[in-house]
């Protein structure tokens, strides 16, 4: 792991290389809400590696190693909830454009001139900003298990998205081995003894719900995003799991829906998460979709 001065931000990455490399353009992955680059399961990164691409990982900024932005504040989370139900608009200490050019400022920082995209969740939400502000600087986008947070569209429950405050590292392992399994994959199950250890890995690294706040405060404030996606002109592949209990696969319609010459791949047994075989399953359409198949 190294760190780059991205965008004003010091961020923690993480560069894998292809041992055949097929594609001068890596594939960037961007995590989800409040969770860090040591989720990504090996075996993922290294389907892709083997395929011919190098594969970038990171911490988004307020999590993991990378750098806090504690001095802005935390928005009141319940505020946030009923304002952006009601449609009212609300400062945030940052935006999701900011997320994005975070991105960017990595791709400097490495001398990337373009890249593939993979956004998963939150990290989809960022995925489309990339891909509808930055387009001379991506490939591909592939958005994984996102929303386009159309009102019409069925939103997450709010408890689902509180993190918890709890300073017994015990608990908060206990809390996100559950989780893990709560919103994982029925048909790509991830064993209790891997939650686990993951878990006991994301605690131990960082846990900072204050960050995760401020994430979600910016995914709130950015509303629907529906126009913004019909403009987009890059190519651009949805995968949804079928058993998403998180985010509904409505959601991951709607972009494929909106966005022009969209892929759609919706994924039986697949829920909200990367869970063991699942690249095995997804990963010669996404190949396909790159150009390597």
């Amino acid at each position: 792991m190294a760190f780059v001065n991205s965008n004003g931000l010091n961020l923690c990455y993480e560069v894998f290389e292809a041992a055949e490399k097929r594609d001068p353009a890596p594939l960037i992955l961007i995590r989800g809400l409040g969770t860090q680059m040591v989720q990504w399961p090996p075996a993922f990164i290294e389907y892709f590696t083997a395929a011919g691409l190098d594969v970038i990982v990171f911490d988004n900024r307020d999590v993991g190693e990378s750098d806090k932005l504690d001095a802005a504040g935390v928005p009141d989370l319940m505020a946030l909830l009923a304002g952006a139900e009601a449609g009212a608009s609300f400062p945030v200490p940052y935006q999701l454009a900011d997320m994005a050019q975070d991105v960017i400022g990595l791709m400097d920082a490495l001398a990337i001139d373009k890249a593939h995209i993979w956004g998963m969740s939150l990290g989809g939400m960022v995925a489309q900003h990339l891909a509808f502000s930055h387009a001379a600087r991506i490939g591909k986008i592939i958005c994984v298990m996102s929303t386009s947070s159309d009102p019409s569209l069925p939103a997450p429950p709010a408890s689902d998205l509180t993190p918890p405050n709890d300073d017994d590292e015990g608990a908060l392992i206990d809390y996100m081995t559950e989780s893990l399994a709560e919103h994982g994959s029925p048909a790509f199950p991830t064993p209790l003894a891997t939650r686990r250890a993951l878990a006991t890995k994301v605690v131990q690294r960082c846990w900072h719900p204050q960050g995760v706040i401020r994430q979600m405060a910016a995914a709130l404030a950015d509303g629907s995003r529906t126009a913004r996606l019909k403009q987009i002109a890059v190519p651009f592949m949805v995968i949804h799991g079928e058993a998403d209990s998180l985010i509904d696969i409505s959601c991951g319609r709607h972009i494929a829906e909106t966005v022009p010459g969209a892929l759609w791949r919706p994924v039986a047994g697949m829920g909200h998460d990367i869970g063991p075989g699942l690249e095995s399953e997804i990963g010669p359409d996404v190949l396909a979709f790159l150009g390597l198949g």
